[in-house]
């Protein structure tokens, strides 16, 4: 597997652009240094888009050094005309330990100096867009538990706090630009918050290895992919879908903690701001299962268990991306038995989140870049990923199964999807923008890449209702209350569309 498949776009991307496209994410960028191109001592043939930070700022400065999405080394460049030393230094011996043309770098601790301190219940500022749905002191956050999956708040996944929204906001520059392997170097711009400097692809020489720190991630990657069996029996999947609750007569969300506990297959998880502590997000957490029907099941009985211990029957349930102005909520997928690389997030960004969106209550469009941005992922502790995109698909059963037969067909053969229409400058703002019409138009050859998939005609059944609909143009409707197409009392997951045109998805 090939490292910056998305090279090319990055370098058809003006200064301009790549601010537009950063800011879309929710990332900010200096265009003033961003984009001047400079000459590195180690780059021959090669080049960046870091013009160096001003030498007059008081800012404390950091680069990143990522390979395949993972941070390998996060370093403090000190501030001001501190600069100066590591610009005249370059080369990669920047990354030795402490040496004498280091500049004086040093780790980035979790909160440590430089870092802007610790956090224990938030992950993520506002203008990381997204690094979180709510928070990752929430449900679960003691640690693994066997329904949970490892969930969002699971302990000892990634950095919390600043080093975490450093890491994250790095690794999110990187991807947005087309790139999974390179440098990134940003400014505390203070509040949690910073802005991107300087974007450098990993562009190896021919017939020269890897210099280090990538030469071992490399080779730890290829390692990985070559266990990988075709077809990827050994994969494993898990959600936790959000949902509110609501009393309608007062148009106010009943915290989710009244009724249930912060752990099982029906929890509690934090909230937006300024809801900390309270838990009034609720959260279904089947368990996992390495088939898409037997996972269905369990969310069948999840959703059963919240019903038993939400005893106001006059609440409504309501799901999407965003139910009610402020409450965001998401879809997240867990994964396990496969490799995390970029080029399968980006075929779950192309054939998963695209389609998603074209269904999407024009709502939902409010919830990104703060959440749903393209690519967003997380790692967890239990070796897997999750993928954090989507918004929460329990709006309809139909769109659950669609989704979730999709999503395991996308991931166990990703390798033969490799259409990226969202790498095109007005598809990306279209996605942003929640824009269907240039989507839906782009839409036509990736489901026909789906439909020729060896194990298409197996998933058939569950998916082509969720493609009938985005061929109907129907949308789900996120004021609706979900609790009774969840219950026996609903009509089962049958994959039945929509009897008319232009209803909302059932």
């Amino acid at each position: 597997m090939g490292m910056n498949e998305g090279l090319d776009l990055f370098r058809q991307l003006g200064t301009e652009q790549m601010v537009r496209r950063l800011r879309r994410c929710g990332i900010e960028a200096d265009p003033d240094s961003i984009g001047r191109p400079v000459r590195r001592n180690d780059a021959s043939g090669s080049y960046t888009y870091s013009g160096g930070q001003d030498p007059g700022s008081c800012r404390q400065h950091y680069r990143v050094v990522i390979y395949n999405l993972t941070v390998l080394e996060c370093r403090s460049l000190g501030a001001g005309a501190a600069m100066k030393a590591v610009h005249r230094g370059g080369g990669y011996n920047d990354y030795s330990d402490g040496g004498a043309g280091a500049g004086g770098y040093s780790e980035i601790s979790h909160g440590g100096s430089g870092a802007a301190g610790y956090s224990e219940n938030s992950n993520g500022g506002e203008n990381v867009g997204g690094y979180s749905e709510n928070s990752d002191g929430g449900a679960g956050a003691g640690g693994y538990s066997e329904n949970r999956y490892g969930g969002e708040n699971a302990a000892g996944s990634e950095p919390r706090g600043a080093a975490g929204i450093l890491r994250t906001t790095a690794v999110r520059a990187l991807y947005s630009l087309g790139l999974d392997s390179g440098e990134v170097e940003l400014r505390a711009m203070g509040g949690r918050r910073y802005a991107v400097t300087g974007i450098r692809p990993l562009m190896p020489a021919p017939g020269k290895p890897l210099p280090p720190p990538y030469r071992a991630a490399s080779q730890a990657l290829a390692s990985a992919l070559a266990r990988e069996q075709a077809g990827r029996p050994g994969l494993l999947m898990g959600m936790d879908p959000e949902f509110i609750l609501l009393r309608e007569s007062t148009g106010r969300v009943v915290p989710a903690t009244r009724y249930l506990p912060t752990d099982g297959v029906a929890g509690c998880d934090a909230g937006p701001p300024g809801t900390r502590g309270v838990f009034p997000v609720a959260e279904l957490r089947p368990a996992p299962r390495g088939e898409p029907r037997a996972l269905l099941a369990q969310l069948m009985s999840a959703a059963r268990a919240a019903d038993r211990l939400i005893a106001d029957r006059s609440l409504s349930w309501r799901a999407g991306g965003m139910p009610l102005p402020g409450w965001a909520l998401g879809g997240h997928l867990h994964f396990s038995g496969v490799t995390l690389s970029a080029p399968l997030l980006r075929a779950l960004d192309n054939y998963l989140a695209l389609p998603m969106l074209l269904l999407e209550d024009r709502r939902a469009a409010a919830r990104r870049p703060r959440y749903g941005v393209l690519g967003d992922f997380r790692r967890q502790p239990h070796g897997g990923f999750e993928y954090r995109t989507l918004p929460s698909f329990l709006v309809s059963p139909v769109i659950a199964k669609g989704a979730v037969y999709l999503a395991h067909l996308i991931v166990s053969q990703y390798e033969d999807l490799t259409l990226r229409p969202l790498d095109r400058e007005e598809l990306h703002a279209a996605f942003y923008s929640g824009d269907k019409t240039p989507l839906r138009e782009a839409w036509p050859p990736l489901e026909a890449q789906l439909r020729a998939l060896s194990g298409y005609a197996a998933a058939a059944g569950s998916i082509e209702p969720l493609l009938r609909s985005i061929a109907a143009q129907q949308t789900w409707d996120e004021s609706r209350d979900i609790r009774g197409l969840w219950l026996p009392r609903a009509p089962s997951i049958s994959g039945a569309p929509p009897s008319r045109p232009g209803e909302p998805v059932q």
